[in-house]
């Protein structure tokens, strides 16, 4: 089952960057869409999978919801879906998750163009909702991003691609369960070379669950 409330940044539960039902173009209502995947079958590797859950994403992201030219970016797979990321015709910036067999959530900005590229070198968080696993995308403005740590431990990182007229790249790193706490962006500015902090998440049911921790809660 998709985690879909647990999305932050562009697209998240509350606020002005709430995501959108869809395919109804109002932005009232933050709640991500569900539909069903009735078409879908079995899959047997992870190509087969992603195929299959980009064409039930593609099902359901339609309208204005729709990506533009540069399609669905893929930010997550394994044999049970995907976590795809795009931007509409309009340029709001959207992601969703998709399974073979099962349940497809699209979630969009209400705005074009939300948050903006700042003026500055930074990191900014995403997306960060359970689908392959505990999935946090992120995106690197005026600076690239060359590793990431969890408490001193690299991590693997997934170069997703670029939005924002290219000004903002997008990258993806995958726990296995719910993680809190903060990870370690070191990134490359120019001929400098400096360490950013992404927050994953800050609480989760303070006080309750044994949840796996990077740096500081």
């Amino acid at each position: 089952m998709f985690l879909g409330c647990a999305v932050l940044a562009v697209t998240s539960c509350a606020g002005a960057e709430s995501p959108e039902r869809t395919p109804k173009t109002s932005s009232a209502s933050p709640t991500p869409s569900a539909t069903a995947s009735a078409t879908a079958t079995a899959t047997e590797s992870v190509e087969e999978a992603v195929a299959a859950a980009a064409e039930q994403m593609r099902t359901a992201a339609t309208g204005r919801n729709a990506p533009g030219p540069q399609g669905l970016l893929v930010a997550a797979e394994s044999t049970g879906g995907a976590l795809f990321v795009w931007e509409t015709p309009d340029g709001r910036f959207c992601h969703g998750a998709a399974k073979p067999v099962g349940m497809t959530m699209v979630a969009c900005a209400s705005a074009p163009h939300t948050p903006p590229v700042g003026e500055k070198p930074r990191i900014i968080p995403l997306v960060t909702m359970m689908a392959t696993g505990w999935n946090v995308v992120f995106g690197a403005e005026h600076e690239t991003v060359e590793s990431v740590t969890c408490n001193g431990v690299p991590l693997p990182v997934k170069d997703v691609g670029v939005v924002a007229d290219g000004r903002r790249s997008v990258h993806a790193i995958e726990f296995p369960d719910l993680t809190l706490g903060t990870v370690d962006v070191r990134v490359r500015r120019g001929s400098r070379v400096v360490t950013e902090s992404l927050s994953l998440m800050s609480s989760w049911k303070e006080g309750k669950g044994n949840f796996a921790i990077c740096g500081k809660p």
